[in-house]
């Protein structure tokens, strides 16, 4: 497996780690982490490591404000759906005759794709894990303070190891992209921690019952993270098994 490091120039940089086979590429993925992640997702890595072997090139960016990136001002879910589009838009100039495209989006990155769906092609395999299909209410669940302290102060800081500064007009961007309820009218794979306590079984639930096309993998005993003995290898068997149909 090879990896390059690189920033994919625009508006503002957005860091690029690229995984490819040490043979000719067949097939890409572009994997795009949650909220407070980045492209270091050992996720990610794991499904580079098994999807490599297979002739996958695996393409992961950061986000505004998250990882290497050096654009904190420019968070929002506007941005970052563009981030998406550009980075998915890279990879197909870099392998143009890719057989399969997919999608690989876990938590935050798998709302963003989501609200993204009308503008990626058809055929590109959709895979969402424990995605944030009601980012609202994930969001306020996950809010240090109240929303009306929140609204007062303009902004919030939140985050794991790199804190990002989230200002109050991303959380109407929320209010104003609502997928919770709405049929994607889209095939996808979703996988799930039954105990997954950020985004709750609940909302998953609600989403595939609108959303009939959506095949919906539950992995007993996983919280949000997947961090249980043999639960990652779990989710890229899933993966795996998914984008090669």
């Amino acid at each position: 497996m090879k990896i390059k490091y690189y920033d994919l120039s625009g508006i503002y940089e957005i860091p690029i780690k690229r995984y490819e086979p040490e043979d000719a590429v067949t097939g890409f993925i572009v994997a795009v982490h949650g909220f407070g992640g980045d492209k270091e997702s050992s996720a990610i890595e794991a499904l580079a490591k098994r999807m490599t072997t297979r002739g996958f090139a695996v393409i992961a960016f950061d986000f505004p404000a998250h990882g290497a990136s050096k654009a904190d001002g420019y968070f929002c879910t506007a941005n970052c759906r563009l981030d998406l589009m550009n980075v998915f838009e890279h990879a197909c100039g870099l392998y143009p005759d890719a057989d399969i495209k997919a999608v690989f989006a876990t938590s935050f990155g798998g709302y963003i794709t989501l609200l993204s769906l009308d503008a990626l092609p058809a055929d590109v395999r959709i895979i969402l894990r424990a995605p944030a299909v009601d980012m609202r209410a994930t969001f306020e669940n996950m809010l240090p303070i109240s929303l009306d302290k929140y609204k007062r102060a303009g902004s919030v800081e939140m985050g794991f190891e790199r804190k990002v500064n989230v200002p109050y007009s991303f959380y109407t961007e929320l209010c104003e992209n609502d997928i919770s309820q709405a049929d994607m009218q889209r095939e996808m794979l979703i996988i799930h921690g039954d105990r997954d306590d950020v985004v709750l079984p609940e909302y998953i639930k609600r989403f595939c019952e609108v959303n009939p096309k959506a095949r919906l993998e539950v992995i007993e005993g996983a919280d949000h993270r997947f961090k249980g003995a043999g639960e990652l290898e779990e989710v890229i068997d899933h993966s795996s098994s998914y984008i090669i149909k």
